[in-house]
């Protein structure tokens, strides 16, 4: 990273050695972490999950940032490591819902609302955990007062002065959810009159001071689909990232919080500012460590500039996820109608006619529905279904076609719902395509059939993103070959669009009968 990045946010006074040292760490942490893919950030993930399951006691802080870390790890897929975890909660849930003996109020309300995120987004695959999920969640409705205030229940002991608990604005985002999940209870209208009362009382205009509490508020705000209030924030916010993509924590200061710039680029990602987030993902890349991971702090000159911040990480791999909805979202304004000679699609079209009528088809990273348009008018007699995870997208894929909103590394779907599944111009661009692989494994039926369509030249899938992997075709050919028993790979041309002529592969696998 060029010391020029920093220009702006150092002060006259800072001594040039000191100056030369910390462009020297930054160039160490830089090349350190060039190599660093989101699957090794995950496995960090991994390793601090598992040091806090093998704990029998833990702070709050550690309880939180494990609900936090479950409901991450549930995002990319890794179901079993998101069960370990959320049993480890669920073993410390209370009798009256809650996670925590303290008897600070804000402390078991947030500690609570953690858990509850992880055990939500391990619904309803693991569903062992929607018991504990309703529990947590009737606790935290007990704070809601008719007006919305929000007050620890008077079940308990509590520790606190003043009118309130709050400082920052509480976690209602999990009650949000579980009031939708089920629709029965008052918990959707509860937390909505927390959160209008939240937003329209005093301790509103008591205006942050530091930029983590900005972002803070501005991603809950978000949560809360309240955009206008985040607004507000976020216009502060902007102002305040530097060239180098970092946010100083205090204005015209240099120390920065990297959980508040992973945060704060989840935020950009979501409002499709993908220049500042883009900035800030470049910044907390620059300080990955081999191991994958963040530092707590840039430039605070202490220990905390080496030590790993679990929370930092979190939110980077949350951020990462963005990152691609983000991108996919601009795509779709770049797309051209595809042409029924498209090599793709006759590809796709012969595939097809191996399937028994009324098979159960899915398209995955079907986008607006593009080959969908022609194969289900071609074959009534299979069903089709498109899965994106661009709610946009999917409003643009003809009636009569059954579609599902979710992520390939999370395909939320039961096991063996498929008899063919078809993906095209998707595997060389997705975060993980191993496990992507395994979902489509996952979901379809023994004896089900299975096509790729990818961008490929000498062997290798050729990614168009800065994520992307060039797997070659062979190591997709052993990734199948432990379920599949039977692959083929050929390769073909696809001319126009926007480039004169393009290799492509389709690979061709048939799931063993009894896997």
């Amino acid at each position: 990273m060029a010391n020029g990045d920093y220009r702006e946010a150092l002060p006259a006074a800072v001594d040039r050695t000191d100056r030369r040292a910390n462009w020297l760490g930054r160039l160490v942490a830089w090349l350190g972490g060039r190599g660093v893919t989101v699957g090794t950030s995950l496995e960090r993930l991994h390793h601090h999950c598992q040091q806090w399951a093998d704990r029998t006691t833990a702070p709050p802080t550690v309880v939180t940032l494990a609900g936090l870390a479950t409901e991450t790890l549930m995002e990319y897929g890794q179901r079993e490591a998101a069960w370990r975890m959320a049993r480890w909660l669920e073993a410390r849930q209370l009798s009256d819902g809650s996670v925590s003996e303290s008897r600070a109020p804000e402390a078991v309300f947030t500690v609570t609302a953690a858990a509850l995120r992880a055990w939500l987004a391990c619904l309803p695959e693991l569903a062992q955990f929607e018991f504990c999920a309703q529990k947590a969640a009737q606790f935290l409705r007990q704070w809601i007062g008719g007006e919305g205030r929000i007050l620890p229940p008077k079940t308990r002991s509590w520790n606190y002065e003043g009118d309130g608990p709050f400082r920052e604005p509480p976690d209602l985002t999990p009650l949000l959810r579980a009031g939708r999940r089920w629709p029965d209870t008052d918990w959707t209208t509860a937390a909505l009159r927390a959160i209008d009362y939240w937003l329209t009382h005093g301790h509103r205009h008591n205006q942050p001071e530091t930029t983590g509490a900005l972002v803070r508020r501005a991603f809950l705000y978000l949560e809360w689909s309240r955009r206008q209030d985040a607004l507000a924030l976020v216009e502060k916010v902007d102002r305040l990232q530097l060239a180098s993509g970092a946010l100083p924590e205090r204005e015209g200061q240099r120390v920065v919080h990297l959980s508040t710039v992973a945060q704060a680029s989840i935020v950009w990602f979501r409002l499709y500012n993908q220049t500042r987030g883009e900035n800030a993902m470049r910044f907390m890349q620059r300080h990955l460590t081999p191991q994958g991971s963040l530092p707590t702090t840039v430039n605070a000159g202490t220990n905390r500039d080496q030590e790993e911040d679990p929370l930092a990480l979190k939110y980077y791999l949350d951020a990462t996820l963005w990152r691609v909805r983000c991108a996919a979202h601009a795509k779709l304004r770049e797309e051209v109608p595809l042409d029924s000679s498209d090599p793709r699609l006759q590809k796709a079209r012969t595939w097809a006619q191996g399937l028994p009528s009324g098979s159960l088809v899915a398209d995955l990273g079907c986008g607006t529905g593009r080959y969908l348009r022609y194969l289900a008018s071609w074959f009534p007699q299979l069903r089709w279904v498109g899965i994106d995870f661009l709610p946009e997208a999917l409003e643009q894929v003809p009636r009569g076609i059954k579609t599902i909103e979710g992520s390939l590394l999370r395909v939320p779907v039961s096991e063996r719902a498929f008899h063919g599944v078809l993906m095209v111009d998707t595997l060389a661009d997705v975060l993980l395509p191993d496990q992507v692989l395994r979902e489509v494994i996952r979901i379809l039926r023994p004896g089900g059939r299975l096509l790729l369509i990818e961008p490929a030249t000498k062997g290798r899938l050729c990614p168009q993103t800065p994520w992307g992997q060039a797997l070659s075709l062979q190591a997709i050919e052993r990734l199948l070959r432990g379920s599949c028993q039977q692959t083929s790979v050929e390769t073909f041309a696809v001319s126009g669009g926007t480039f004169s002529s393009r290799s492509y592969a389709a690979i061709i696998a048939i799931k063993m009968p009894r896997s």
